[in-house]
């Protein structure tokens, strides 16, 4: 997988780090090969976004959208919004480091775009299994 990461912020973004979370999933989920895009942004971007594809007023830390389902040099498997400020608010509310939360937003988004997902309990339950498993490995190397 290749995986391109934009920064539209001024806040530091941990590069090596996301890089090797996303290898970390990538040997558990086996993703097709493709393209893999997360875009840091500021909360404005991401409260257009959330008006626009979910129909919700204001930012949210992080929306995930699945783009092709095939491989190839030029497949592009989906894309990552995170905003900076609203993870910046999070880890502070949750006392965490902001590298903990953006590492946190990365897995969460990817693991969308894998095709889990927390709408219903048990699905809630897996995914966010999924979740501590792949940031706990990441934190241990």
């Amino acid at each position: 997988m290749r995986l391109q990461i934009i920064s539209e912020s001024n806040r530091r973004i941990p590069r090596r780090r996301i890089r090797h979370l996303v290898e970390i999933i990538e040997e558990d989920e086996d993703p097709p090969d493709s393209q893999l895009n997360i875009i840091f942004t500021r909360d404005r971007r991401l409260a257009q976004l959330n008006q626009d594809y979910r129909n919700r007023t204001g930012p949210t830390d992080v929306l995930s959208f699945t783009i092709d389902d095939t491989s190839g040099d030029d497949a592009v498997m989906g894309e990552i919004y995170i905003s900076t400020d609203t993870a910046a608010r999070n880890a502070e509310q949750y006392g965490a480091t902001f590298t903990d939360e953006i590492l946190r937003l990365c897995c969460h988004g990817f693991l969308h775009i894998l095709g889990y997902d927390h709408m219903k309990s048990n699905d809630q339950k897996v995914m966010f299994a999924r979740e501590r498993v792949y940031l706990e490995r990441e934190r241990s190397c």
